[in-house]
């Protein structure tokens, strides 16, 4: 056991001593109880029965033990620049996209396999509104607790990922464990939200900024800057017929040029080169090392991209 684990159980055990425990956190296990249900039911007509809800608050430093090593691992995020963090175990996971493709659960044991972007934009309708429907259960309580205002970010790679992009505070944990579809499949969910002083700070320095904005007037510069830009990367380009592509399906393997991962482009908006170069990882994260200057983009019509040479195909999953 190295010293910051160390510290991090003797913290625990001192918490646990002196009887440090949030006064509110009976409301927030009762609003993910009743949030999770109805999100289910709602979006999918997915029964769901939550079984047990674990709560206890961890350092930063343990946050890739508590969320383990396999499933789905989502980034939260929310106003004032407040971060959380969610995963659902293969067993959750899978339940969910079976009852969107096929309708029902499907009993028996789940294979772990890594989870995709697709995976997670089909998650991401029930995490959103398990969020939203938490936060107003704890407005129409009177437990006093801020809402968190946190909304489905982005899909990380893994715990360790995640944990490199939350802040370095303290978090709420919560383990859910839901009986799926009427029994046919049990599955776990994890929740990191921050916690309550840190969020009463974030939004806190919020109001601070918008009563500064009001007194000077909004900076167009700023707004500018941080509008969100959505760029791709194409590594290659394929000319295939429709009955080829309309016969995908998840372990259809695409011949790629050997040489795509060196002569990458980054593509904008309307199909537009931004800048070419070579895709690697970093950290565990895929990375776009730059080659060069940025081009200028070339003219093209409105809502239109320069003509495809071969088809485009797109780095995926």
């Amino acid at each position: 056991m190295t010293a910051l684990d160390q510290a991090s159980v003797l913290r625990r055990k001192t918490r646990a001593a002196r009887g440090d425990q949030d006064p509110h956190e009976t409301a927030s296990v009762r609003a993910l109880r009743l949030a999770l249900a109805r999100a289910a039911d709602t979006l999918f007509g997915l029964a769901l029965t939550v079984a047990t809800v674990e709560q206890r608050r961890i350092e930063a430093e343990e946050i890739e033990t508590a969320l383990g090593t396999e499933g789905l691992f989502m980034l939260l995020d929310g106003p004032g620049g407040a971060r959380g963090a969610l995963r659902f175990d293969p067993a959750f996971m899978s339940a969910v996209i079976e009852v969107q493709t096929i309708g029902q659960v499907l009993p028996g044991q789940v294979r772990a396999r890594p989870a995709t972007r697709t995976d997670a934009a089909m998650l991401a309708p029930l995490v959103d509104a398990v969020l939203s429907d938490h936060d107003a259960e704890l407005a129409r309580g009177e437990s006093g607790r801020r809402p968190c205002g946190l909304r489905f970010a982005d899909r990380a790679e893994n715990a360790r990922a995640l944990a490199l992009l939350l802040p370095r505070a303290q978090f709420d944990f919560f383990r859910v464990t839901g009986d799926l579809d009427h029994g046919a499949r049990t599955g776990c969910l994890d929740l990191l939200l921050p916690r309550e002083q840190e969020a009463a700070a974030l939004h806190g320095g919020r109001a601070d900024r918008a009563r500064t904005a009001a007194a000077t007037g909004p900076d167009l510069a700023a707004v500018a800057l941080n509008a969100p830009v959505a760029l791709d990367v194409v590594l290659a380009r394929l000319r295939l017929p429709l009955h080829a592509v309309m016969a995908f399906a998840s372990d259809t393997r695409l011949d790629l040029p050997q040489e795509g991962l060196g002569q990458a482009q980054l593509v904008g908006a309307g199909g537009q080169v931004i800048a070419k170069g070579r895709l690697g990882q970093r950290e565990g994260l895929r990375a776009f090392r730059l080659s060069g200057p940025l081009l200028e983009p070339s003219p093209t019509q409105p809502g239109k991209g320069p003509p495809p040479q071969d088809g485009t195909a797109r780095a995926a999953d």
